[in-house]
């Protein structure tokens, strides 16, 4: 408000405040913190329902591979199957990886055999001695590092370890 507009008040009541809030200022001030208490009371309930269990992360399993006896010390391909829970449901998860020893079957070496450019299952090829991707011509050493090809990042190397005598991957 301006100051001219107002009858002047008399000396012993003070001066007018040009800087206090009006009663319409003040109501809308409360209207809008409501209305913004409003919306984060709608926002908050329905990003958690957009998100789902998207933040959280997901449980790892381990995953048997066969008896350590059972299997030989060069590059093998092995497929695993386990149960797992995708978001609201329990769905079958497959996989493929290869099991390799260095020191004749005392540790195990597990890769991923998902190829890291578009998910492709990469192939052995022991005359060459490296897993290649049928899809893009990616190739990776024995150790799964990149040699060429468009992968941008090595295979998957796995947590292993031996209980009751089988082999553990954890996927």
């Amino acid at each position: 408000m301006a100051a001219s507009k107002l009858p002047p008040l008399p000396s012993d009541k003070g001066v007018w405040d040009d800087h206090a809030i009006t009663r319409r200022g003040f109501l809308e001030a409360v209207f809008g913190v409501l209305a913004g208490i409003g919306a984060l009371l709608v926002a908050i309930p329905s990003v958690r329902f957009l998100v789902g269990n998207s933040l959280e992360s997901s449980a790892t399993k381990w995953v048997e591979l066969g008896k350590v006896a059972d299997l030989p010390t060069a590059v093998t391909q092995v497929s695993y199957s386990t149960r797992a829970t995708d978001a609201w449901r329990e769905v079958t998860q497959r996989g493929t990886v290869y099991v390799s020893s260095a020191d004749g079957g005392a540790t195990f070496s597990v890769l991923d055999g998902t190829c890291t450019h578009l998910g492709c299952i990469v192939q052995w090829n022991e005359r060459d001695g490296q897993f290649v991707c049928p899809c893009h011509s990616g190739h990776f050493t024995r150790e799964g590092e990149v040699i060429s090809g468009p992968p941008p990042h090595r295979l998957r190397q796995l947590a292993v370890k031996v209980k009751d005598g089988a082999l553990l991957a954890e996927i």
